[in-house]
């Protein structure tokens, strides 16, 4: 019986610490064969009364009863985890009651995120990239087959178009929606009519892959980075370079625009397998406005918060790491993926980022952009993500992998 005590003043121990710091949610397993989620249904929240007798419960005599107990208190929710943590924390208490107590605030903090819908595949290997439409009800996926259209609200693809076989390495509307931007591995970069799918424009000049591409708001000038040293714009019109930026140093990786327009934020890397560095340029100008140094490898992804003032950046060091624009400071260094780190975006509402790894750790995490805490972890999926797009609603979110799939995934809160 001492042994049995011993053991179990460990494991409550072990699992305190987990719920205290939130530092790795058990993974869900919750995602039924083809991937379809089951909607979770909402629970009233208990009052106080009712939250103090299922607690009372987890020291019940039958074991079932203080199973029970602890599923209905994880149905409650949020409202019950205040009590559930004190009772984990206090030694007075009996070690199996702790034990459950913990067990039922785990679960209770750790988000759920599970693959609710896949869209399609690619045929012909990975799914790269994936660039959502501004107004949120489109979506489109770059292979090395093809570009793909997906309806979201029916998750039907509409139509299929600028088929390349080198494929695209770089993926993003203008502003108003109407156009499509993709570097391709082909040295070019390519801008489609979105409604139709028409080629609008070959942007040749580049002298190697191009994988970063990006349009003005208008969709009538681009800006294009390659692993060939040069950031440039071009007219979408003619065709024609208008001008290059000045002294870029290191190959492009990724980039992205500020919500206004005046900042291209862009990944740079001077050797593969080596340090990476975020640089800040102003578009007008074509000249650096700072250099972020931090990330041990390559830097694999970059996005803007939605209002501008934040960045978050992703390596295949295995961080995350959130910076401040306005002066370039690193915020936040966020751990727990197992491999290269492919791609993070902010939820429109600032308050989460989701990340994705490649098949080391092919798992999608969810993250607090406050506290930098993990908050969820999916399933494995088979040979890991290549990028991924944050939904409206703040509670999707859209991946494309190396297995060709594109999917979308749900968290519960």
């Amino acid at each position: 019986m001492l042994i049995g005590n011993r053991l179990s003043t460990v494991m409550v121990i072990a699992i305190c610490v987990a719920v205290s710091a939130f530092a790795k949610p058990a993974v869900s397993s919750s995602t039924p064969k083809g991937e379809k989620n089951k909607r979770e249904k909402p629970t009233d929240p208990a009052d106080a009364q009712s939250i103090d007798k299922l607690i009372a419960q987890l020291n019940a005599d039958s074991f079932q009863e203080r199973e029970d107990a602890v599923r209905r208190l994880i149905a409650v929710g949020t409202p019950a985890i205040e009590s559930l943590q004190r009772l984990a924390d206090d030694p007075r208490t009996d070690p199996d009651v702790r034990l459950r107590a913990a067990r039922a605030a785990f679960a209770i903090a750790t988000v759920k995120i599970d693959s609710d819908r896949r869209l399609g595949v690619h045929t012909n290997g990975w799914a790269q990239r994936v660039a959502l439409a501004p107004d949120g009800k489109q979506a489109v996926t770059a292979g090395f087959d093809a570009l793909r259209c997906w309806d979201l609200s029916s998750g039907k693809q509409v139509r299929v178009f600028g088929q390349n076989q080198r494929g695209y390495w770089s993926l993003a509307f203008a502003a108003n929606g109407e156009r499509l931007i993709a570097g391709s591995n082909d040295h070019s970069a390519y801008v489609f009519n979105v409604k139709t799918g028409d080629r609008v424009q070959r942007l040749a000049g580049h002298t190697n892959a191009v994988w970063g591409a990006v349009l003005t708001a208008d969709g009538k000038q681009a800006l294009t980075g390659g692993w060939d040293r040069t950031i440039r714009v071009w007219d979408v019109v003619t065709g024609k370079q208008i001008r290059a930026f000045n002294n870029v140093r290191d190959n492009v990786r990724c980039m992205t625009l500020s919500p206004d327009g005046k900042l291209l934020a862009a990944g740079h890397f001077a050797a593969v397998n080596g340090p990476g560095t975020i640089r800040l340029w102003d578009v007008a100008k074509g000249t650096e406005v700072r250099s972020m140094p931090g990330h041990e490898m390559e830097v694999s992804s970059i996005a803007f918060s939605h209002d501008g003032k934040l960045l978050v950046s992703t390596s295949f060091d295995k961080t995350v790491r959130v910076w401040r624009v306005a002066d370039g400071k690193e915020l936040k260094i966020l751990k727990g993926h197992d491999g290269r780190i492919e791609g993070a975006v902010f939820t429109p509402n600032g308050q989460r980022i989701i990340s994705c790894c490649n098949e080391d750790d092919p798992t999608v995490r969810l993250w607090d952009v406050a506290s930098g805490k993990l908050l969820g972890v999916s399933d494995k999926v088979n040979q890991g993500f290549l990028s991924l797009v944050a939904l409206p609603d703040n509670r999707h979110c859209l991946t494309t992998g190396k297995d060709g799939a594109v999917r979308s995934w749900r968290w519960a809160r």
